[in-house]
């Protein structure tokens, strides 16, 4: 079990904002709620996930795995580790 450190737990709460989109995803479409989960920092087959060292990066990584698989990715702040995790909700919009 992965204990999230409290500084990354902040920082990922952060960039949830502006409140529009935090309001969005934690009470709308509860997307935001897989950040506490762990297999947003392991994948389901116990690996763990490629770790980005920025936003930026993560962001360019996600554009192209977008294109290249034709579907959405999202960055987000993990909140286990110091660094960026790409994935998709399951609705995948």
């Amino acid at each position: 079990m992965y204990i999230p450190n409290i500084r990354n737990l902040y920082l990922g709460l952060k960039y949830q904002l502006p409140i529009k989109r935090f309001f969005k995803n934690f009470i709308i479409t509860r997307h935001g709620m897989g950040l506490f989960s762990e297999y947003s920092h392991v994948r389901k087959d116990g690996k763990l996930k490629v770790e980005y060292g920025s936003h930026v990066s993560a962001t360019k990584a996600a554009e192209r795995m977008g294109k290249k698989h034709n579907k959405y990715f999202s960055v987000y702040k993990c909140i286990y580790c110091d660094g960026f995790h790409i994935g998709k909700n399951r609705d995948n919009k």
